[in-house]
């Protein structure tokens, strides 16, 4: 675990440059890994129903099994904090155990698709039923403190697996019919349109049979597009939308409604945007305004049943983003740039309102250079450039981590062998070797820090049968 925290009653982050990437928080001798195991089946099924008619049946199972396991770094118990690493970085080590997880999901998606004129009017429409069904299965888990760590990832304590806590399984059903219609107006002219509704189901309940909850919902979330293409290259379009979103508190100890499933709530996006394409040149740019959910934990999360996760408020995004590819002669170059607007809206604590939300980026960049090797076909040599702007730590927004740029260097060959085609790549990432806090995810009323990782070199093969 390469996660790092604020320190108690230091001022602002701490140096990025005097943090070394490459120390594990996770370095103790009986640290197990994770674990996660799976498989997944699905049948499709296709019949023509007529002239421009179609029925398509999708089945689909997966089952997932897995075995989470950590020493997890979290608070300061020596100072009465939870929320950062004491002042001398030192921070109190648990114990985290859950092993023989269990995950079921199922679906099967009916629908019939076709063309029809109506009103005078050319329509491409599909309309559809899909059934789901998800089980997660839990043991009981061990969450357990066993002593004070080290930032030098040197100290080594004991373990403690002892399964301590009870956790919470879950069922969840859903059924929704799905609508859409693409709408010919005019040679130039298209409209998009959409309706999904839904009901849906959870259940869930505790490992010991304790704290069982239940809640059914129904929701529709229409959208909406209107395009207008002014050439063959050249297409503009406005478009409407709502989803849905929904958390899970964590299936801490620390949660009153630890393992449960959040009532879903509804988002929103507006975008407007234009697309060009040409043989050599395909670029685009758009400008979004997306509503989104947000969930907090309330109270002080720092023993058993002290805080409990809800919904809080939205957080807004408005913003401009922009893609460019450009091909020419043996260079092929790509570049994509985003500015952006977070702020959150509607929390009960007012203090939050206004401000940012944490770990999202002010802006970003990423440019890509390709260059062909006309002496050798195949060759490939590539250049990379990351930008992120700063990221907000705290949701007081009192601390931020700063900008940072990344440099990334590989070349790739491709060739036949017989009747196989191997891919050869090498590269190296963070050729400059640049110390920075790439994110800095708040959960647990606790920041987290995660450094860019360091100067890295990678070579791998594919074969392709």
């Amino acid at each position: 675990m390469r996660s790092w925290n604020l320190f108690r009653n230091s001022i602002g982050l701490p140096p990025a440059a005097t943090i070394d990437p490459r120390i594990n928080l996770n370095n103790q001798s009986w640290s197990l890994p994770v674990v996660m195991a799976g498989t997944t089946g699905s049948l499709r099924y296709t019949q023509s129903l007529g002239h421009d008619l179609h029925l398509v049946a999708h089945a689909m199972q997966q089952r997932l099994t897995s075995d989470d396991r950590i020493a997890f770094p979290f608070g300061c118990s020596t100072e009465n904090n939870y929320r950062s690493y004491c002042s001398d970085g030192s921070f109190d080590l648990y114990d985290f155990r859950s092993e023989g997880e269990r995950r079921t999901s199922n679906a099967l998606d009916v629908s019939v698709s076709g063309q029809a004129n109506a009103l005078g009017l050319a329509h491409r429409f599909n309309a559809g039923v899909l059934t789901t069904r998800y089980q997660a299965r839990f043991k009981r888990e061990a969450y357990n403190w066993v002593g004070v760590g080290q930032i030098n990832g040197l100290t080594q304590l004991p373990a403690d697996p002892s399964l301590n806590y009870a956790q919470t399984n879950r069922d969840e059903r859903s059924n929704e019919l799905h609508l859409q219609d693409v709408i010919t107006l005019a040679p130039q002219w298209s409209l998009w349109a959409g309706l999904r509704h839904s009901r849906l189901q959870r259940d869930s309940v505790g490992t010991d049979d304790t704290m069982p909850t239940h809640y059914a919902q129904a929701f529709s979330t229409p959208w909406l597009a209107l395009s207008h293409a002014l050439n063959a290259q050249d297409l503009g379009y406005l478009s409407w939308g709502q989803g849905v979103e929904s958390q899970l508190a964590p299936n801490l100890p620390t949660y009153r409604n630890a393992g449960q499933a959040l009532p879903a709530l509804k988002s929103r996006q507006i975008e407007i945007g234009f697309k060009h394409s040409e043989n050599s040149l395909d670029w685009r740019m758009a400008g979004f305004d997306i509503q989104r959910p947000t969930w907090r934990d309330v109270g002080a999360c720092d023993i058993a049943a002290s805080c409990t996760r809800q919904a809080d408020g939205q957080a807004r995004h408005r913003g401009i983003e922009a893609e460019i590819d450009w091909r020419v002669g043996a260079w092929n170059l790509r570049s994509s740039a985003m500015t952006l607007q977070a702020r959150r809206e509607g929390s009960a604590d007012i203090a939050l309102n206004g401000l940012r939300p944490t770990n999202v980026p002010t802006s970003s960049l990423k440019a890509q250079a390709a260059y062909n090797v006309a002496a050798l076909p195949g060759l490939a040599l590539l250049g990379f450039v990351t930008r992120e702007g700063e990221r907000m730590v705290l949701p007081d927004n009192s601390v931020a981590t700063p900008g940072w740029t990344r440099l990334d260097l590989a070349a790739r060959y491709q060739h036949s062998y017989g009747m196989q085609t191997l891919v050869w790549r090498a590269g190296i990432d963070n050729l400059s070797n640049r110390r920075a806090w790439k994110e800095a995810p708040y959960q647990y009323d606790h920041a987290y820090l995660y450094p860019l990782a360091p100067r890295t070199l990678h070579a791998s093969v594919q074969v392709n049968f």
